[in-house]
């Protein structure tokens, strides 16, 4: 379904200062939906298998608001929606002013979080400006301090997990199968804990450029291993696999 704007993208002073670039668009962030993917620089965390070490801190120089906007609106006629990811979008102070902006044009917005901030996940969810959120769960809430580097870490995410399953905004939850974060046992557990939400997504981890380089010589669980951790976890969340 194309979006019908009320008005332009142009003409609006840029609402942050973290744009780190865009994806002009594509259909694998959001599913079923042609989406342009915009990148918040900025992440708490510190996950030893992470691929995106480049947005773990906010841009020097800015990217161009002017040049996203510019090509949003040349895509008008066809783009269904902006997904909002980074690093940590949550951590962003401006991101009520970066939905707010979309809002006001009317492109419905995905966010991407990693859940360490419930209180900006609840108010931008209570407001009406994300019409759909993906949550990473990275471990077990227990493990989280260990492997993220932030205490109450995996308190936060939990909390994220029940503000999201009690919003009724469409969502899923994606947990990543680095066998240096999870095991597959966790994986049931994660599942357990997420029971009532709208779906759950095993990522294959695919060993390559990590933020520790000790971890992209890990060898990933097999393809068989995950879609049977899957069927288990789908007696509680619908769940697929990715990647494998």
């Amino acid at each position: 379904m194309s979006v019908v704007a009320p008005r332009e993208f142009q003409g609006t002073t840029a609402p942050t200062r973290r744009l780190t670039g865009w994806l002009p668009v594509g259909m694998l962030d959001w599913s079923g939906r042609l989406a342009a993917t915009i990148f918040l620089g900025g992440c708490d965390f510190r996950c030893p298998f992470c691929h995106n070490g480049a947005l773990l801190t906010p841009p020097s120089e800015p990217a161009s608001w002017d040049a996203l906007c510019a090509h949003l609106e040349s895509k008008r006629g066809w783009l269904d929606g902006v997904v909002i990811t980074g690093g940590e979008p949550t951590m962003d102070p401006a991101l009520p002013d970066v939905l707010e902006h979309f809002a006001a044009v009317g492109v419905p917005v995905k966010l991407d979080t990693n859940g360490n901030h419930p209180n900006v996940l609840d108010s931008v969810i209570d407001s009406g400006l994300v019409s759909y959120v993906a949550l990473d769960i990275k471990t077990t809430y227990d493990r989280y301090p260990e492997l993220t580097g932030v205490r109450e870490s995996g308190t936060n995410v939990r909390r994220s997990v029940d503000i999201i399953v009690a919003s009724g905004v469409p969502h899923e939850f994606r947990t990543t199968a680095y066998p240096g974060a999870v095991s597959l046992d966790d994986i049931d557990a994660i599942a357990i804990s997420l029971e009532g939400g709208d779906r759950y997504a095993i990522q294959q981890f695919a060993p390559g450029s990590t933020l520790d380089p000790r971890a992209s010589g890990v060898l990933p669980y097999s393809p068989d291993a995950l879609h049977d951790a899957a069927a288990r976890c789908s007696a509680y969340i619908p769940t697929l696999v990715r990647g494998a």
